[in-house]
């Protein structure tokens, strides 16, 4: 909302710009409006999608797909199914943890020794409103956390370039953040001043929004989170993200040609199983008509497996021999080379196939005692690829919205190392027995010690042997 509203304001005279900026709702006081961002022209866009230019030229066009392109591809069914599976997850972590014991988000302080007090624990429960509804309500009424997380994901693992809008008042305090499409934003070229410096100037426009090859909209750094979870050192990407999809082009080429040639077994009068050859000395007009009576009888659906008939003289000894003209998909090993390409398409996701759908099982083993089951797939696979993740969107949005709002407090995603509650308690038994009194077992959950001194010591057999031992009591 606030960016269509820049949009329409840069186009006005000055004089009635100013007009409209004194007329715009203070979140907080009555500081005065900030200038506009001065302009940028198209030339001012470092991007190696649009144009040519000295530091990367043509070679880097080849070597990278458009936008355009990246998002027809997620598309592709076993794609779409990794990136809306990853999507649901994080997801899951939208809603708040005030303890920190289960699946979720929670704001606590960065010193951790620290307990919390009242001025402090009331500040917490207004970061946690300001991020449920990502800001001010009144700058989007209908926007929650949840469905920030799934934009921005989606995103991240389409283009691996994840972008929101801190939208700040006049007096520059940050009132709220939002998604913007990712695949309008460009970086901006160094201007000669920071060339010169050798640097990038802190206030100045480091991003644009580009819209039909326009440049329509523009971002200071603090002012838009231009988040790359791949990030590269390679000159001629300049900053850019290295999206999954590029990466792994080919095999998804690959498998979307094998689908294809699968599917055309069932397309319109391709792969005929075999010929009928009738002897008969019958007229031709007359078997014409048998052979039409014969197609409406046999033909496949949507006038497929088409078989051919043809007449054949029996007093001319005419003959034909049997022709196989269909292959069969095992002579190229189908399944295993559709399995490949979707096993590889999943390892750079890093997502388990099982995520998706599709349990193989593991490879070279015969016995299923030495096979991991499937949540053990799908825990290992939460490790690799969803961790990760959780980790980059926690630093963003720690860095351009908690941060900025106190310094004193972080966010972080809580419930991926949550402990079941059974294993919790064989986790205790295991230390009561171990390193642990029974007294301190009992305090971890909230519970007197045993009276007596009965809790005092571990339950091993060799420490209650030392133990009796020295006591003077005789062992049992």
């Amino acid at each position: 909302m606030i960016t269509k509203l820049l949009k329409s304001i840069g186009a006005l005279p000055q004089d009635a710009r100013e007009e409209l900026f004194k007329a715009l709702p203070n979140f907080e006081d009555d500081a005065p409006a900030e200038p506009l961002a001065k302009q940028v022209n198209k030339g001012d866009i470092s991007n190696i999608y649009m144009m040519e230019d000295a530091q990367g030229g043509a070679e880097a066009n080849r070597l990278l797909l458009d936008y355009n392109q990246l998002r027809m591809m997620s598309a592709v069914p076993l794609v779409s199914a990794i990136i809306n599976t990853r999507v649901n997850q994080i997801a899951e972590f939208s809603i708040p943890s005030h303890a920190g014991d289960t699946i979720g988000f929670q704001i606590r302080l960065k010193d951790s020794a620290k307990e919390p007090d009242d001025d402090e624990l009331l500040t917490r429960q207004q970061l946690y409103d300001f991020m449920e509804h990502c800001g001010d309500p009144r700058i989007n009424y209908e926007s929650t956390l949840e469905s920030f997380l799934r934009m921005l994901v989606r995103d991240s693992l389409i283009f691996d370039q994840a972008c929101f809008e801190i939208i700040r008042n006049k007096a520059g305090d940050v009132c709220g953040f939002m998604n913007v499409d990712s695949a309008t934003i460009r970086r901006s070229k160094m201007s000669e001043e920071e060339q010169e410096a050798g640097r990038r100037d802190p206030e100045g426009v480091h991003f644009v929004q580009v819209l039909n090859n326009k440049v329509v909209a523009s971002f200071g750094a603090k002012d838009l989170c231009f988040g790359i979870r791949r990030p590269r050192s390679d000159i001629r990407f300049r900053g850019y993200g290295f999206p999954e999809l590029e990466e792994c082009i080919k095999t998804i080429t690959n498998l979307l040609n094998a689908e294809l040639y699968n599917a055309s077994n069932f397309t319109n009068g391709i792969s005929t199983s075999g010929i009928v050859a009738v002897k008969t000395a019958m007229n031709p007009q007359l078997f014409r008509a048998f052979r039409r009576e014969f197609y409406s009888m046999l033909t496949g659906a949507h006038n497929a497996k088409k078989t051919p008939v043809i007449q054949l003289d029996p007093s001319q000894d005419e003959d034909i021999k049997a022709v196989n003209l269909s292959s069969s998909n095992r002579e190229m090993e189908f399944d295993n080379w559709m399995n490949y390409n979707i096993k590889m398409i999943c390892s750079v996701f890093q997502i388990d196939p099982v995520e998706v759908g599709f349990n193989f099982g593991q490879e070279g083993v015969t016995s299923s005692l030495n096979q991991a089951g499937s949540t053990d797939k799908v825990v290992v696979s939460k490790e690799r690829g969803l961790r990760p993740m959780l980790r980059a969107i926690q630093t963003w949005l720690n860095r351009y919205v908690i941060h900025e709002l106190d310094d004193r407090f972080e966010l972080v995603f809580t419930g991926l190392d949550i402990i079941e509650p059974q294993d919790k308690v064989d986790f205790d038994g295991k230390r009561v027995r171990s390193f642990m009194t029974v007294d301190e077992i009992r305090a971890l959950h909230d519970l007197p010690a045993l009276p007596n001194e009965l809790g005092s010591i571990i339950l091993d057999p060799n420490f209650i042997s030392q133990l009796a031992s020295k006591k003077g009591v005789p062992n049992v």
